[in-house]
């Protein structure tokens, strides 16, 4: 007996072409006899049933992998208003929707010059240039690879992901469970992790104008207002992505009954 896990689909579902095609037809096949597949949202389940590669008995949902709320544990929230702090985990590619990112980047600093915008990760080949350019005009701060992100979230306002497909964003998770408010896509595998209004913002997909109305919106906010959202953020953490809920969800799917 044997049980698959499906952290994503990715961009070869974005479309209907031969990619798509081939890679649903892989996923058939090795998929068919599973007991079980485990999915990281609704999302990925509805595409994988809705194309007939999975059965429904087959397909359960779990929040993520969860997040360790020992390891990510509460932060201090910054006692400084400004500089207002922005920070991006992840690799700089554009389905992470870093074009609508720094093109909303640049209006923001216009309206808000003391904000500050941090990338942790690394980036494609062809955003070299691009990332050098932005961090000589001082538009942005980006410090690499780092195996330790903690340090960088505590020092963040909020955490930003515009992402354009995603399993479960284990960022996202994290960053809410040190208290830091989010604001990212609408789209399935990020909006579980947010309740709009009140852990942080959700923004259309792809959507340069709608991300930068979501990041000069937090910045209007109150600093005890920008606190309580990361505080109800850990709170939906921990009722809803707690990492010993989801591995206790995936052992009683493994050994229950068939």
């Amino acid at each position: 007996p044997h049980y698959a896990n499906v952290t994503g689909l990715g961009t070869a579902f974005e479309g209907r072409g031969a990619m798509r095609a081939l890679v649903s037809a892989k996923y058939r096949i090795s998929l068919r006899w599973s007991r079980s597949v485990f999915f990281e949202n609704a999302g990925n389940r509805d595409t994988l049933v809705r194309d007939r590669i999975v059965r429904p008995r087959q397909a359960v949902v779990l929040p993520g992998a969860g997040v360790n709320l020992a390891e990510f544990a509460p932060a201090p929230y910054p006692e400084n208003e400004s500089p207002l702090r922005f920070l991006f985990v992840g690799r700089i590619m554009r389905e992470k929707g870093v074009e609508e990112y720094f093109a909303a980047i640049r209006r923001l600093r216009q309206r808000y010059p003391d904000a500050e915008f941090d990338f942790i990760g690394w980036y494609e080949d062809h955003y070299e240039e691009t990332v050098r350019r932005m961090e000589q005009e001082g538009l942005i701060r980006f410090h690499g690879f780092q195996l330790d992100v903690k340090p960088f979230i505590r020092q963040a306002h909020c955490v930003v992901l515009p992402s354009w497909h995603e399993g479960m964003s284990n960022t996202l998770l994290e960053s809410a469970a040190m208290c830091r408010p989010l604001i990212t896509s609408r789209i399935h595998g990020c909006m579980e992790a947010v309740k709009e209004g009140e852990t942080g913002y959700l923004t259309q997909v792809r959507d340069q104008e709608s991300l930068y109305e979501a990041l000069a919106r937090f910045a209007e906010l109150p600093l005890a207002q920008k606190r309580e959202m990361g505080l109800r953020g850990r709170e939906l953490m921990r009722r809803k992505f707690d990492k010993d809920m989801v591995v206790r969800m995936t052992m009683n799917e493994i050994f229950q009954e068939k």
